[in-house]
C-alpha cells in the first residue's frame, strides 16, 4: 500500500515535470550504462537495459561483462576502458538485480539535472532491499540533495565527475566508496543526491554473497585518508524538491 500511495502522489508531479520548459529545453544526452552480469541471474541485465533504452529523448549505450573472479568496481573499470567516455554525458553503474519503472530514463535524467546533481541514484521502493534510510523513497518528493549516494544498485555519474571518479578504486567489496564520493563532491563544489520520482526495487538481499567483516575492514582502510569513519559520518538530506518550476537546463 505504501508504494501504491507514493506512486499516485508522484504521478501528477512527473506530469508537471514533462510539461515544464526545463524538460522541453533539455538537450539530448548520451548515456553509457555499464553492468556486471552474475551467472545466478542470466539475462537480467538485458531486461534492465531494454527498460533504460525505452527513451524518447536520450541515447543509452549499454555494455556488460561477466564476474570473471574480480570485484564489481574492477569489472566496471574494464568496461569503462572499452569506451571513449568523453563522448558521453552520463555513466550509469548498473547492478543486475533491479526492477525499474517502465518510464525510467527520461525522468531520471531530468530530475538529476534539475537538481544539478553530479552523482545520483534512484530511491528505493518500500519492498526493496536497501541499507540506508536516506535512500528510501520519501513520499511527495521528486529529488533530494543528500551527503550520500550508494554504490548501487544504480549510480549515475555526470560528465563533470569523470576525471575525478574514474577509474574506480580497486576495492573487492566497494563499501566506503559511497561515503567518500560526497567528500570528493564537496571539494569540487558538486551536489549529490537521490531521485525519488523514479524509485526502483532492489530484488536481492544486501551483502548476501560476501564476507561482511572483510568488506567492513576494507571500507575503513579506504575511507581513513579522506577523514571518514563509520559511525561518525552522519548521513543526512540537505535539500528537497517536491515540485517543478520553470528553469533552463544547465548545459
Amino acid at each position: 500500500m505504501e508504494d501504491i500511495g507514493a506512486d499516485r502522489a508522484v504521478k501528477p508531479k512527473l506530469a508537471q515535470l514533462r510539461a515544464s520548459s526545463f524538460y522541453a529545453d533539455m538537450p539530448r544526452r548520451r548515456i553509457l550504462a555499464l553492468g556486471v552480469q552474475s551467472p545466478r541471474r542470466p539475462g537480467s541485465l538485458d531486461r534492465i537495459y531494454r527498460t533504460m533504452q525505452n527513451s524518447g529523448r536520450h541515447e543509452v549505450v549499454v555494455d556488460s561483462k561477466g564476474v570473471d573472479g574480480i570485484g564489481k568496481l574492477d569489472n566496471i573499470n574494464l568496461l569503462v576502458e572499452r569506451h571513449d567516455i568523453s563522448q558521453f554525458d552520463w555513466i550509469w553503474m548498473v547492478d543486475d538485480d533491479v526492477e525499474l519503472p517502465a518510464d525510467f530514463t527520461d525522468p531520471f535524467v531530468a530530475l538529476s539535472e534539475y537538481a544539478d546533481l553530479k552523482i545520483s541514484s534512484p530511491a528505493h521502493r518500500s519492498f526493496s532491499y536497501w541499507s540506508h534510510d536516506v535512500t528510501h523513497r520519501q513520499r511527495g518528493m521528486l529529488v533530494r540533495q543528500t551527503n550520500f549516494v550508494e554504490v548501487g544498485p544504480i549510480t549515475a555519474f555526470h560528465r563533470d565527475t569523470f576525471s575525478s571518479v574514474f577509474p574506480l578504486p580497486s576495492l573487492r567489496y566497494g563499501w566506503g566508496l559511497d561515503l567518500v564520493w560526497p567528500v570528493i563532491a564537496e571539494r569540487n563544489g558538486w551536489k549529490v543526491g537521490v531521485v525519488d520520482g523514479v524509485a526502483l526495487r532492489h530484488t536481492s538481499p544486501i551483502a548476501a554473497t560476501y564476507d561482511v567483516a572483510a568488506a567492513g575492514a576494507e571500507a575503513e582502510a579506504y575511507m581513513a585518508p579522506y577523514g571518514v569513519k563509520t559511525g561518525v559520518h552522519k548521513i543526512v538530506t540537505i535539500d528537497r524538491i517536491a515540485s517543478i518550476d520553470d528553469r533552463s537546463p544547465r548545459g
